[in-house]
């Protein structure tokens, strides 16, 4: 097997200030909130990400997966890398934000690492970016957006179900309930349009370029929708619901609900945003193919 390479010490770190991380969060937080669903989720994923790239390259299969699925397997552990570094920045702010209780040593302890498991998975990227010969999808600039917008639709679902944290679907207006649906059909676009550009049969047998000109048309009417419906009515259900109904104002955390209000725009905005920059450079590299 050989001594480990930086890059191999670089995998074993991660996965292990990855599961540090979430072992100190399970010995000091109960119950289910959508974010702390979220923290758990990345901080699991990343350390298994990690431990399966080790594990690939050092057993030598890295070289029979990239025959099998025709795609470079530098690439895609390099996206891999870049989308976990995103996922972890995200975990490490929402983490002190809105699950720290106190200032206690074990959750200081569990924001330092989650933030430590961060840079290093960002270094770990870097140096892959800076080696990388071939020029992969995921590496490149549209992969790294498709990808972001996946992460972003994540923490929006995360923001949305603590908005309504606690009340039942009949209770979810339905301006916004298609603000949610604009979201997952948007991801699932994403994560399809990720697939078919990875998967070589698939981008010979559809025409993938003209595929995603079109999905980016619909992915920023339906996003432009969901910014201007979830201000008007968010804030309308935000000001009947919470903030002047005295029992839902002190069973409900009502500032905390107002903030997630706020970060689902922020985040709406931001994706809507990433989709008119992908629908830009879909519509150059198509020009260019006629």
């Amino acid at each position: 097997m050989g001594c480990l390479s930086l890059s191999h010490t670089l995998r074993v770190v991660e996965a292990a200030l990855c599961l540090l991380t979430v072992v100190i969060f399970w010995a000091r937080h109960q119950g289910i909130h959508p974010y702390s669903v979220w923290c758990e989720f990345v901080w699991v994923f990343c350390a298994i990400v990690a431990v399966v790239i080790l594990v690939v390259e050092k057993l030598k299969l890295d070289l029979i997966l990239a025959v099998i699925l025709q795609h470079s397997w530098g690439d895609l552990a390099t996206g891999l890398t870049l989308t976990c570094t995103l996922m972890l920045l995200s975990a490490s702010i929402i983490y002190p934000v809105r699950l720290m209780p106190c200032a206690c040593f074990f959750e200081i302890v569990c924001c330092i690492l989650s933030f430590a498991a961060t840079l290093v998975f960002l270094a770990d990227g870097v140096m892959a970016l800076i080696k990388s010969k071939c020029g992969g999808y995921l590496a490149a600039i549209c992969g790294m957006l498709r990808c972001t917008e996946a992460v972003v639709a994540c923490l929006l679902f995360a923001a949305f179900a603590s908005y309504f944290f606690g009340m039942g679907p009949s209770q979810i207006p339905a301006a916004l309930g298609w603000c949610l649906v604009v979201y997952i059909v948007c991801f699932v676009g994403s994560v399809l349009m990720i697939l078919f550009n990875l998967v070589k049969l698939l981008k010979a047998l559809l025409c993938v370029d003209k595929i995603e000109v079109i999905f980016n048309i619909v992915a920023v009417l339906l996003y432009i929708s969901a910014i201007i419906l979830w201000p008007i009515y968010g804030q309308r259900h935000y000001y009947s619901v919470f903030k002047f109904d005295s029992e839902q104002r002190t069973a409900s955390n009502y500032g905390y609900r107002y903030r997630d209000l706020m970060a689902v725009l922020a985040l709406t905005a931001v994706n809507l945003i990433l989709y008119v920059v992908d629908f830009i450079m879909s519509l150059v590299n198509l020009n260019k193919r006629i």
